[in-house]
């Protein structure tokens, strides 16, 4: 009796025993299954006190199998997030790549869902999240949370059984508005100061070389280049000439024919004729386009007459330029009576203005 007896106690003790270790097993496993994230943060979009941004979320698990992720904005102490439109918005959406390519995180997979309640977002449909694994996510509605006043914050994040807890801060102002003023520039160069005849000929047309005009504006409505001769020639009206003051005293006009504004002319060989010829060198792109004056292009060698007495358009742009070049060379011919001289000169001044 007594044998049965003790071995009545023994057999209770035993299941209790079992049942104890069953539940002490249970409660380890799950204190050891709740740890605490880390590299975690969130980044509001904006941080201007009653603002509604977006944000990013960035965490790293400790243990695998997570299939949900939570945001709680009012987190566990007394700095409670308030807002007059809610907390969070209702209706909420994600993205994952844009965060993936900027952080080098995991972007959080699966089909995901997102909704927001009182303080909370909660993101679903997770794929079963590996360990120590960092991952991310957008919340990309522009009202996902609206801020609370300037102050800092501390939310809670939860990602299956693991949690941390982070800071954010909400300020009063978080932009700089910019103002800046861009000038009026006109820049206007030219590419030398004297240009000469070879020697001149009753068989060819002669030409200089040509000087180049280079020029910069910001003027919307472009620019314009304008000439005026020094010389004149006898006759009236006076046309520019080249003239030999010292050794012969003699002018070589240009030819009578040709009135002043009138269309550029082609040069005739065995007569006294001289004018400017324009072309473009360069017309520069992504702003206007330039245009020759008819008077003085300066394409097929022609040359068109100059003016002693009046600032004559050569060429213009119709909009901004950032290096246009137009090249002026001055052509010339003579007859078997021309008079020979070796100082022959002839100065014209060339001028331009933006039109802002």
């Amino acid at each position: 009796m007594n044998i049965k007896r003790s071995a009545s106690k023994v057999s209770s003790r035993t299941i209790i025993g079992i049942v104890i270790v069953q539940l002490v097993f249970v409660w380890l496993t799950q204190v050891v299954h709740a740890a605490t994230l880390t590299d975690t943060s969130i980044r509001l979009n904006r941080l201007q006190a009653g603002a509604t941004t977006s944000f990013r979320l960035v965490f790293k698990t400790v243990g695998a199998g997570a299939t949900s992720v939570a945001i709680n904005f009012n987190g566990a102490d007394t700095t409670t997030w308030t807002g007059s439109s809610g907390l969070v918005n209702a209706t909420q959406t994600t993205a994952t790549a844009a965060c993936a390519t900027e952080t080098g995180a995991t972007a959080l997979p699966g089909t995901l869902s997102a909704s927001g309640s009182g303080s909370t977002v909660t993101i679903t449909g997770v794929t079963a999240l590996a360990a120590t694994t960092t991952y991310c996510v957008d919340l990309t509605s522009a009202s996902a949370v609206t801020n609370a006043a300037a102050n800092e914050y501390h939310p809670t994040i939860t990602v299956g059984s693991d949690s941390t807890t982070v800071a954010v801060r909400t300020i009063s102002n978080d932009q700089i508005v910019v103002s800046a003023v861009v000038p009026p520039l006109f820049n206007f160069v030219l590419g030398g100061n004297t240009d000469s005849f070879p020697n001149l000929s009753t068989t060819s047309v002669s030409s200089t070389a040509g000087k180049t005009v280079t020029i910069t504006t910001n003027a919307p409505a472009g620019w314009i280049a304008w000439v005026k001769d020094l010389n004149g020639s006898s006759g009236s009206p006076t046309k520019g000439a080249l003239k030999s003051i010292t050794a012969s005293n003699y002018t070589i006009p240009t030819t009578n024919a040709n009135a002043l504004g009138s269309a550029s002319h082609t040069l005739t060989t065995g007569s006294e004729d001289y004018g400017l010829g324009v072309i473009i060198s360069t017309d520069a792109s992504g702003g206007g386009t330039v245009s020759l004056d008819p008077a003085y292009d300066g394409t097929s060698s022609k040359a068109g007459v100059l003016d002693p007495n009046t600032y004559r358009t050569i060429a213009s742009s119709n909009g901004t330029a950032n290096g246009d070049i137009i090249n002026l060379a001055e052509r010339a011919t003579i007859s078997g009576n021309t008079a020979a001289a070796n100082d022959y000169s002839d100065t014209i001044t060339i001028i331009g203005a933006g039109s802002f």
